[in-house]
């Protein structure tokens, strides 16, 4: 606490817990800390697991499913009506570093209306971010750009990207093999990954990136002597998370690791959808404007509502 209000400076922590069959807030702003009780939590989970089906149905009918999109905003709101309104006069219009609890950890924070171009952060806990935000931002000197397969866009999205950032190594086809993109990440100062992601429930080592000769585990990740200070995971489900009390998976891996900042999705995604807003999203991340800042003024759709910045922000 004697750290946290200077590294925080204007930005505001959130902070949920459990206790009970309650949930409670913990905020810090402006050197003050304060705990509220919000009321139920199960209702709040309710609610997350409807925004997270009706979300992927949209995904899955391309946006184009009317019961979905309006249970998605009906059940969004009811969300931030629990969890962010009561807590108006502390948040204000601060960008948030928030560290979630138990199902919450899944829920894409961007379709929250509140929310919807503030940036924002979240962590396992305001200790995490301490950490992550410590490390500082590190200059793009070293840049690593993958892209999957069976992906219509990802190799698009990858070339569209290599233009930003002349001298990066673009690893695309046959060439984005385990082996070689491993060796590639580890000491790179950004990452890019356009590539089917899959959550593994029960074990965060066991989720993977799908590469042209096999997965790249969350273990791989976790083992690199010196993991990406900045990471995009450009994929289904790549910041999706077990419903306990830290961030789990393969953003949760890395940043365990030591990566500073990861961008990924905790929802699915529509592959062309996602093109768009990464090549959107590195423009500005490019023109100098940090990634939750960048990430938070790129336009959404359903195929992009699940993308969030993790860690320092």
């Amino acid at each position: 606490m004697a750290r946290l209000p200077d590294a925080l400076g204007d930005r505001a922590l959130l902070e949920l817990v459990r206790i009970g069959d309650d949930l409670h807030a913990v905020t810090v702003t402006g050197g003050r800390c304060r705990r509220r009780r919000l009321g139920p939590y199960k209702s709040v989970e309710q609610d997350v697991h409807l925004v997270r089906f009706a979300l992927r149905r949209l995904v899955m009918a391309d946006g184009r499913d009317e019961a979905a999109e309006a249970g998605l905003a009906q059940a969004a709101r009811r969300v931030q009506s629990a969890v962010l309104e009561p807590l108006d006069d502390a948040l204000g219009q601060r960008e948030l570093v928030i560290a979630p609890t138990a199902t919450l950890h899944g829920l894409p924070w961007a379709v929250l209306p509140m929310l919807a171009e503030r940036p924002f952060t979240v962590v396992p806990s305001a200790a995490a971010w301490l950490r992550a935000h410590g490390s500082g931002r590190t200059p793009a000197r070293r840049v690593v750009l993958v892209a999957g397969p069976r992906l219509e866009h990802a190799a698009a999205e990858v070339l569209a990207l290599a233009r930003l950032y002349p001298g990066a190594t673009v690893m695309t086809g046959a060439a984005a093999r385990v082996d070689d993109v491993r060796r590639a990440l580890d000491g790179a100062d950004l990452t890019h990954l356009a590539a089917h992601g899959y959550f593994r429930r029960g074990n965060a080592l066991l989720s993977h990136l799908e590469l042209s000769d096999g997965p790249l585990m969350g273990y791989d990740l976790q083992e690199l002597d010196r993991p990406p200070a900045t990471i995009v995971l450009s994929g289904c489900d790549t910041g999706r998370s077990e419903a306990g009390d830290a961030v789990t998976g393969l953003a949760g891996v890395l940043l365990g690791a030591g990566t500073a900042t990861v961008i990924a999705s905790v929802a699915p995604v529509g592959d062309r959808a996602a093109r768009d807003a990464m090549i959107d999203f590195h423009g500005r991340l490019h023109r100098g404007r940090p990634p939750a800042s960048a990430l938070a003024a790129v336009p959404r759709t359903p195929g992009t509502a699940g993308f969030q910045c993790f860690g320092a922000g």
